[in-house]
């Protein structure tokens, strides 16, 4: 498999899940990672810069930054009204009425085929560039019938994130744990560590998060479990006992110096040389930056090497790591007052930030609020 063309990303949710809207929303995004074809027509985008003097369309609730599929389309995620794509001159809006499983969006990939993978609230779903499919079908559960998410108990139908390993396998990560999917059966991939007693934000099964490392290791984030690790033969489980600054693990990075990043909900940002733990961006700091508690679903490396860190929380920015020191960014440099939950980068190296507030673009300096409006 040429994993040039797969893009993954991922969306989550930033909300206090004990709320009544997080309960129905349940989303925030994280997109990660970019990846292009050769000779790829790129869609035009600097025509639907905001005009910061007018009030703005944007593009949908907590729409995610984009993803750009090797057609040079972009796809938007977003909470309520499903997948967002522009073309370069038209936005055209897919839902459950088009096949998705679900219209909360969080995650995207695109296989080496060209099709288009969709991890929902309501199941997986495929685009081959004409129809929607989703898939419900779970060795686990045959013959039973489920609603999806936490009300309806069809927990894994709620799908946190999607990853194509290095063998071209399928995996999801969802309110009820992992899963690998073999073209038409969900299979349950079981995770000790999940059957242990933990405090959790959402569900004691769940996963936010699945990475593959450069070795073909996969690592699990979970939601008060900590951090997963396995090598193909064991799993090997890390938390704060171990020096992981929380067990909420939300976002896994490994970045091109060998650091593994770890973005957890409360706890801040852990970075991992292979030995030691070093804790980054624990509340002190959000305190220093007026925002609140702190969910870091967006980790992303960009073409330069800066790692950056999306802060899904009240007052949200990111922070921008130069290997040294870390650089905050937040409305005087052009974000609107939301959380970020998702960065990524598209085939030109301009980078793209979902927020709360809207999608943002960073032009070196400053970023640009990217809308309907031409």
């Amino acid at each position: 498999m040429n994993l040039t063309l797969i893009v993954t990303s991922v969306i989550k949710n930033y909300l206090n899940p004990k709320s009544c809207a997080a309960a129905a929303l349940l989303a925030s995004f994280l997109f990660v990672g970019a990846a292009c074809s050769q000779n790829q027509e790129v869609a035009e985008t600097t025509g639907h810069r905001a005009d910061l003097g007018k009030p703005q369309a944007q593009l949908g609730a907590y729409p995610s930054g984009a993803f750009e599929d090797r057609h040079g389309n972009l796809w938007f995620g977003s909470v309520g009204v499903g997948v967002i794509r522009f073309d370069g001159t038209e936005f055209t809006t897919f839902s459950t009425a088009d096949g998705l499983g679900g219209n909360i969006i969080r995650g995207t990939l695109e296989d080496e085929d060209g099709v288009l993978w969709f991890a929902t609230s309501g199941g997986l779903t495929s685009f081959d560039g004409e129809v929607f499919k989703t898939f419900t079908k779970y060795e686990e559960y045959e013959g039973k019938e489920y609603a999806p998410g936490l009300s309806g108990n069809g927990d894994h139908l709620d799908l946190w994130d999607l990853m194509m390993d290095q063998q071209g396998a399928l995996w999801i990560a969802t309110l009820d744990g992992v899963f690998r999917f073999d073209g038409e059966i969900f299979h349950r991939f079981h995770l000790p560590a999940l059957d242990t007693e933990h405090s959790f934000e959402f569900t004691s099964k769940m996963v936010y998060s699945i990475y593959e490392d450069d070795d073909g290791s996969l690592w699990f984030g979970t939601d008060g479990a900590g951090a997963v690790k396995y090598d193909g033969n064991t799993q090997v489980v890390y938390t704060t006992k171990d020096g992981l600054c929380g067990n909420h693990v939300s976002s896994i990075l490994r970045d091109l110096r060998g650091n593994l990043w770890f973005g957890t909900s409360g706890g801040g940002v852990s970075q991992y040389d292979g030995s030691t733990f070093t804790t980054h961006l624990r509340y002190s700091t959000f305190q220093d930056h007026g925002v609140g508690w702190g969910r870091f679903l967006a980790l992303f490396e960009d073409h330069l090497g800066f790692v950056w860190f999306g802060v899904s929380g009240p007052g949200g920015g990111v922070y921008r790591h130069d290997g040294n020191s870390f650089r905050y960014f937040s409305e005087k440099d052009g974000l609107g007052a939301g959380g970020v939950f998702s960065i990524r980068e598209d085939c030109n190296n301009t980078l793209w930030l979902g927020t709360t507030s809207g999608v943002f673009q960073f032009d070196g300096e400053r970023f640009i609020n990217f809308t309907k409006d031409a």
